[in-house]
């Protein structure tokens, strides 16, 4: 073995001029090589010795020598060998001579020596040959396109060294992509080996290719999925089922179906060639819980003293994968601080009659104490582009209703809150390329939205001492925009990168059409749903330390920006905030637990905002 890998350390050069010198199980020879002296005079004596075939060595010592000769007039090599093995050792050095592309090398039998029984020297001459080199690949069989692209996953360059067992790998790699082509019946093989013009250092191979037949997917084995239908699984993975396979890609396979959220632990694609020549795609999957219910509960602390802080909180109820198909439908109650509570409620169908289109309907609504009320109703349409990329577009109509504080009248003679209808269209995109959903380590996230409305406002004004009813009709429009890039960093750790913003266009303004930031899920380190502006937007880094597929600590820091425009009770302003703070993510044996402690610049060490979520799983 240690000549095989000598002539592979040095074959690549003009000539073989190191002299090698193996260690042996005997001290004589041992000690020698420890004097530097001895050394220096046991080579030279090998070297002059190097013309004969046959080199004498001391019984006592033992060994034997296999002499590599070059083209050339430099020295040659002489590697020393135990004599039980010469014969073993001198086959590996000519396989390895040949495959590093001297092609010729051999041994020279007319004059080397084996060790005889009873004799433990021996002399052995391996000629090495010119270098071979590989011209030119061309491969037959297939169109032009599909040739450049099976020559991509070649190794074998032109202009290098001749390699055979190289040159079989590539056809090996060119099978294994026309299979993932969807020609896993393709064959492949080294039709002839020509030199090129009168040289015999320089070689052209010819590779013939055989497409075969393509074959029609017939079905989808899932194993371990009790819910999940079929037909859901091959619309995630992209396949169809009854049509010729015309790819397949077994990590793309199992990343889409990983970033959908539905499996908990996705296995390898197998594809399998049934006896008729039709295609079977054979998948392990481990489906997650068929919903969740999130409880999530807030301190805040007081604004001033004397006061107590206050609990909020949300449940969330959210069912997945409904029928098999997918389906999702969320249920939301939150508590805010003061006489402010909101519920929502979704439902989306991912895949309507199986085409990649999807669905979804919501409503939201909020009460502001008894400023004012508003309910919201939102359709929407997704369509899937690509995996990871959907268009977006959708309506929504809102309803706005004043509380007993929202009718009464400003000083410019302005009811604070009117009573409005107003009815958007939109449409956006929305781009996700992350590496897992739960807890990425790379990838990154984009969601934006436009809308274009009418609102029609009824409302009490003054004018000149006389109360009037005055309907305005109002033209807004809405751009919510999100997104996250996650950074890979050291080992087990990442950096996330983030904005968040929101922007209205409006002739006028009212409190309940402006945007609200602050809290967990927005700006961290303030009370939910403290700001209100016309113009909002958040940028976020966070470091996170990945404990575990699921869980990781993190620390945080958000700046966030509010523009509030005039208003009948508000005046306009400019205002930067930056909260920071840090946070967990773990899981437990009832759910996964998410607990944070968020700080602003004007808040101590015991006026920090704790948040505690806990999923349980159902």
């Amino acid at each position: 073995m240690q000549a095989a890998a000598d002539a592979h350390a040095y074959a690549a050069r003009p000539y073989l001029e190191v002299f090698i010198l193996q260690r042996t199980t005997y001290r004589s020879m041992e000690a020698m090589v420890r004097r530097p002296i001895v050394a220096v005079l046991v080579a030279w004596l090998l070297f002059a010795t190097a013309g004969s075939v046959t080199a004498q060595s001391d019984a006592s010592d033992g060994g034997a020598l296999i002499r590599v000769e070059t083209d050339t007039d430099a020295p040659p090599a002489l590697i020393w060998s135990h004599p039980d093995s010469v014969r073993s050792m001198t086959a590996e050095l000519v396989d390895s001579l040949r495959a590093v592309g001297y092609f010729f090398a051999e041994v020279d039998t007319s004059s080397s020596t084996y060790p005889p029984a009873g004799i433990r020297t021996a002399g052995v001459l391996v000629r090495r040959g010119p270098l071979i080199r590989l011209e030119s690949v061309l491969l037959t069989g297939v169109a032009p396109e599909r040739a450049q692209r099976l020559r991509s996953v070649m190794r074998s360059e032109p202009g290098a060294a001749f390699d055979v067992e190289g040159l079989e790998a590539d056809v090996e790699r060119m099978l294994i992509r026309l299979e993932r082509e969807g020609l896993p019946l393709a064959g492949a093989r080294i039709e002839t080996i020509e030199r090129v013009g009168p040289s015999v250092e320089r070689l052209a191979v010819r590779i013939a290719i055989v497409p075969g037949p393509s074959v029609p997917l017939v079905r989808l084995d899932l194993a371990g999925a009790d819910r999940t239908s079929v037909e859901l699984v091959a619309r995630l993975a992209e396949l169809e089922i009854g049509r010729p396979l015309t790819s397949f890609e077994p990590d793309q396979i199992r990343s889409r179906l990983e970033e959908s959220g539905l499996f908990e632990v996705v296995g390898q694609p197998e594809l399998v060639i049934e006896a008729d020549t039709t295609a079977v795609i054979r998948i392990a999957i481990e489906e997650g819980d068929p919903g969740s219910f999130d409880l999530m509960l807030g301190y805040l602390p007081a604004r001033t003293t004397g006061r107590r802080g206050s609990i909020v909180g949300s449940g969330h109820l959210n069912l997945r994968n409904l029928f098999g198909r997918g389906r999702t439908l969320s249920l939301r109650l939150h508590r805010l601080p003061g006489q402010v509570s909101r519920a929502d409620a979704e439902v989306s169908d991912p895949y309507v009659f199986g085409l990649p289109v999807g669905l979804g309907a919501a409503f939201h609504g909020l009460e502001q104490d008894s400023t004012y009320g508003k309910q919201t109703y939102r359709g929407e349409v997704r369509v899937h582009l690509a995996p990871g990329v959907d268009i977006l577009g959708g309506f929504s109509r809102e309803l706005t209703g004043p509380g007993q504080a929202g009718l009464r009248l400003t000083s410019p003679g302005r009811q604070v809150v009117p009573k409005s209808d107003a009815w958007f269209f939109g449409i956006g995109t929305r781009i996700s390329s992350v590496d897992r959903p739960l807890n990425p380590t790379r990838g990154f996230f984009v969601e934006m939205n436009l809308e274009s409305g009418r609102k029609q406002r009824t409302e009490r004004r003054v004018r000149e001492a006389d109360t009037t009813r005055q309907t305005t009709l109002l033209e807004q429009k809405r751009l919510r925009a999100s997104g996250r890039y996650i950074i890979p960093a050291f080992t087990r750790q990442v950096v996330v990168v983030g904005a968040d913003a929101g922007i209205l266009l409006s002739n006028e303004f009212d409190r309940s059409d402006l945007f609200r930031i602050g809290g967990a899920t927005s700006l961290r380190g303030y009370d939910e749903e403290r700001f209100l502006g016309a113009v909002v937007g958040r940028g976020l880094i966070e470091y996170r330390f990945l404990i575990d597929p699921r869980s990781f600590a993190y620390a945080f820091l958000d700046v966030g920006y509010v523009e509030r425009p005039d208003t009948p009770d508000t005046v306009p302003s400019r205002d930067v905030h930056a909260g920071y703070g840090l946070g967990i993510q773990f899981d437990t044996a009832v759910g996964l637990m998410n607990v944070s402690a968020a700080l602003n610049p004007d808040s101590g060490p015991t006026e920090a905002r704790i948040h505690a979520g806990l999923s349980f799983g159902l």
